[in-house]
């Protein structure tokens, strides 16, 4: 009976051991066998560079005045579209600042000092008969040297006395007769000539400079002056430097205004384009201009738009962490795209 019980014993030891076994390499096989999986989230694209983004304006300006007043006016609202040029705040004429009211009084008198420069007509006629005669003058000269080169007639003049019935009077004699110039005659006439030529220069640049009165050095130190204070006039008023729309009014009519203070922000929204914000480094050295890009809006669902990468930061921005601005064009302006809406860009990478 003992052994009996001995072997049933054996029996299912044995029994147990080959169940383990048997679950042990039914475990090891699950481990080692890959199995298939549907989720594609976690398939990594080697020639594709992602990053989050904001929607910016490509062209801006925050438009401020170089000098202060208690008061201002402005003429636009914010959405107002506007024009290279116009007009958009002054300062009223009785908050102007007194740098400007003496401004206006200077170009007054800068302007009646630039007209009395092109007041010509007694100076030019003076300068042809001053140029006729030096001409005239200068030809003589040129006649005359040139003789001193052959044989030239001298005349002798002497006198003699004579009876007559008043009595003894001095008869002059002339006396003539040929040769050469002596070296200090040729001399001389050379001199002469080169003075007679020296005073026809001076007359003809006399001439040129009141017939090209634009370029003197006087008229144009009185136009530079006179742009300067005109320039420091228009300070007055803020012009818009180019076409765009009004995206926001600092300040509104009536307030005070400091110098350099920002009071209009105007952006030509039509160069609306995104800019990465979370672009590490790794990433963007593999990022070149010219690279395709695809962009999709969170406020835009279902709407994805072609660009290309047109500027890489030459530095880090700003802030935690080392992030580069990569700007994105976008092949059109969605409707309903709006600047500092967020984006999601997807740049295929050449390199």
């Amino acid at each position: 009976m003992n052994i009996k019980v001995v072997g049933m014993t054996s029996l299912i030891v044995l029994t147990l051991i080959l169940s383990s076994c048997g679950a042990m390499a039914e475990d090891q096989n699950t481990i080692n066998t890959p199995q298939p999986t549907t989720d594609q989230s976690f398939v990594l694209d080697d020639d594709i560079v992602t990053a989050s983004a904001e929607v910016v304006a490509g062209k801006y300006a925050n438009l401020s005045f170089m000098l202060g007043s208690p008061n201002v006016e402005i003429y636009v609202q914010v959405g107002d579209t506007v024009k290279s040029g116009q007009i958009l705040a002054s300062f009223p004429e009785n908050s102007l600042p007194q740098t400007i009211v003496n401004a206006k009084a200077d170009l007054i008198l800068a302007q009646d000092a630039l007209d009395d420069l092109f007041i010509v007509d007694i100076p030019r006629a003076q300068a042809m008969i001053a140029l006729r005669t030096a001409e005239e003058l200068y030809e003589d000269a040129v006649d005359y040297r040139e003789s001193l080169n052959e044989e030239i007639t001298y005349k002798e003049v002497t006198t003699k006395i004579e009876n007559t019935p008043f009595g003894k009077v001095e008869v002059p004699k002339v006396k003539e007769y040929k040769g050469f110039a002596t070296e200090e005659q040729k001399a001389k006439a050379d001199e002469e000539l080169a003075l007679s030529k020296a005073v026809l220069d001076d007359a003809r640049r006399e001439i040129d400079r009141l017939d090209n009165l634009q370029n003197t050095p006087d008229v144009l130190a009185a136009q530079t002056r006179l742009a300067a204070i005109e320039s420091l006039i228009d300070q007055s008023s803020l012009l818009a430097p180019f076409g765009g729309t009004i995206v926001q009014l600092y300040i509104n009519s009536g307030e005070l205004v400091s110098p350099g203070v920002p009071v209009i922000l105007l952006a030509d929204l039509s160069t609306l384009q995104v800019k990465t914000t979370d672009l590490n480094e790794v990433d963007v050295a593999r990022i070149q201009i010219g690279d395709e890009a695809e962009v999709s809006f969170d406020a835009l669902p279902n709407t994805k738009i072609a660009g290309k990468v047109s500027d890489i930061s030459l530095k880090n921005s700003a802030g935690s962490g080392v992030y580069y601005d990569v700007y994105v064009v976008l092949d059109e302006i969605p409707n309903g795209l709006l600047w500092g809406m967020s984006a999601f860009v997807e740049i295929k990478v050449s390199r």
